[in-house]
């Protein structure tokens, strides 16, 4: 994404139309904003940033207009009601009947639906959750080679840390979460959970962690068999699905959707060390910034891999890196890391 961001930024000379829920590119990229929401298309000339400032203000203003077109009809029709019976008012009672007939209703949109949730407090963990020692994993390539990932790997990852995995396409990030949540064995080495560990894992391939013939409500049933209808119907309300959508099955979702059942599955049992590999994915602005907002204020430990810049610089306190099938620890946030690899 960064390539492409400085391609466009640097050397592109055409016209670009796209969509994004990248906050950062946006930001960097586009001079206009084209918002399609409840029936309706407007513009707006700047970035992102500018869009949702310039939004907010436009709701305001029409918020106020509203509230004097409502005081202005509500004069009206209390002089008609008054007077509607005084035949010495007749023309009056009919001039303003026609003149609120005439008026466009200025319409307040509804309010827009996204997932509204946190996460339960949880049990406190061991202050060492993790201890990586000497981690290699490999892969074998269709024809029968081995492709290495990683090797070497070790860290302590402790209570409350908050860890972005970076790391260019295929430099192993997704496989080190998935060692390091139990889903695949190393090649040699150890990941070692401390004390009082739970793991709750997000797979950006939903369908590994979810079975595809079982409804949204079968699949929460099955992650708290103890809660009554009413707590899973209210859980699954937070994160949009209500009426018969909870009946719908798994394999007949959306990415956004399945995404947001597996976030579901994470609420529904007490964890405190969360594994999230491209959270993010398929969810729309708003939805990250309630997942951002949840995980800022989760007091367990976190490490995920996500490519939303934005998400990362207001979330980790810690960067490993993967490279070349080492990784580098970075005692930092998402910023330092950035200075130190200029």
């Amino acid at each position: 994404i960064i390539w492409l961001e400085e391609w466009l930024a640097s050397e592109y000379t055409g016209a670009l139309l796209m969509t994004s829920h990248d906050r950062d590119f946006m930001n960097r990229i586009v001079t206009r904003i084209v918002e399609v929401n409840n029936k309706t298309v407007t513009t707006y000339s700047g970035n992102y940033d500018f869009y949702e400032k310039e939004r907010d203000i436009r709701f305001e203003q029409l918020i106020a207009s509203h509230k004097r077109q409502q005081d202005m009809l509500a004069k009206e029709e209390d002089f008609i009601a008054r007077f509607a019976a005084r035949a010495s008012h007749a023309a009056q009672v009919q001039s303003r009947v026609k003149k609120i007939d005439k008026i466009d209703r200025i319409e307040i949109p509804p309010e827009e639906k996204t997932i509204r949730f946190t996460f339960n407090q949880p049990p406190r963990s061991g202050d060492d959750v993790v201890v990586m020692d000497s981690l290699a994993k490999s892969w074998q390539t269709p024809d029968g080679g081995v492709n290495p990932v990683f090797s070497g790997i070790s860290g302590i990852i402790r209570r409350e840390q908050k860890i972005a995995v970076v790391g260019v396409n295929g430099a192993g990030k997704s496989t080190l979460l998935k060692v390091l949540a139990g889903e695949v064995t190393p090649d040699s080495g150890t990941a070692a959970l401390g004390a009082n560990v739970e793991i709750g894992y997000f797979s950006q391939h939903a369908m590994e962690v979810l079975d595809p013939k079982k409804t949204v409500f079968e699949t929460l049933q099955d992650v708290m068999p103890l809660a009554t209808i009413g707590v899973i119907r209210n859980l699954l309300g937070s994160f949009l699905f209500s009426g018969d959508s909870i009946e719908k099955k798994i394999e007949n979702l959306s990415g956004g959707e399945k995404s947001r059942v597996v976030l579901a599955t994470l609420l529904a049992r007490p964890v405190n060390f969360l594994i999230l590999d491209e959270p993010t994915n398929h969810l729309d602005i708003k939805s990250r910034e309630m997942l951002l907002d949840a995980l800022k204020n989760f007091s367990g430990t976190v490490i995920l891999v996500s490519h939303d810049r934005h998400f990362l610089r207001l979330l980790v306190d810690h960067v490993y890196e993967i490279d070349h099938g080492e990784m580098r620890i970075y005692q930092g946030d998402y910023n330092y890391y950035l200075e130190k690899v200029r």
